[in-house]
């Protein structure tokens, strides 16, 4: 009997959603990276990654961060401090603000040329997310500056896409 039902609710199922049942639509999305070619210059390189068309904003952006924090590759990982831990994501759809709130392990580097490239990988990475203006990036939760001046506080993307 148990089995009727669960066959009869898969076919109620199959006709309500009639796209099939475990295939998605998936979106690509850029990851932004580093590499030193053979005569030391920086490259910038990418790799796609795919993620269900439907999640919300604040999701895209969790899994992008995540993959340029987290999925340590040593590889692509140029230009990112060891250790540095997302500690929140916050997007607020009205204003297409991004707040990305990092562990303090972020300023764990010395020198403009990696800070330039941090902050352009963090840039970069955000412009791919879809439907993102703008981007705060926290520090323990506070707005502070990089060691070498830099600082990411309500950047308009816009600005750097035309750049």
């Amino acid at each position: 009997m148990k089995k009727i039902i669960l066959a009869l609710l898969l076919l109620l199922l199959i006709f309500i959603f009639p796209q099939s049942i475990g295939a998605q639509d998936l979106d690509k999305l850029q990851i932004f990276y580093y590499i030193v070619d053979d005569d030391g210059e920086d490259i910038l390189n990418y790799y796609h990654i795919s993620i269900p068309a439907w999640l919300c904003t604040q999701n895209r952006a969790l899994i992008v961060f995540t993959e340029i924090f987290d999925n340590f590759n040593p590889d692509k990982m140029i230009y990112v401090p060891p250790g540095v831990r997302i500690l929140n994501i916050i997007f607020c759809e009205y204003t297409a603000h991004l707040t990305i709130n990092l562990s303090t392990e972020i300023l764990n580097y010395g020198g403009t040329h990696f800070e330039y490239r941090l902050v352009n990988k963090l840039l970069k990475n955000t412009v791919s997310i879809h439907g993102v203006s703008y981007l705060t990036i926290l520090i323990d939760s506070q707005h502070q500056y990089f060691p070498e001046g830099m600082e990411i506080f309500n950047f308009q993307l816009l600005t750097f896409n035309s750049q």
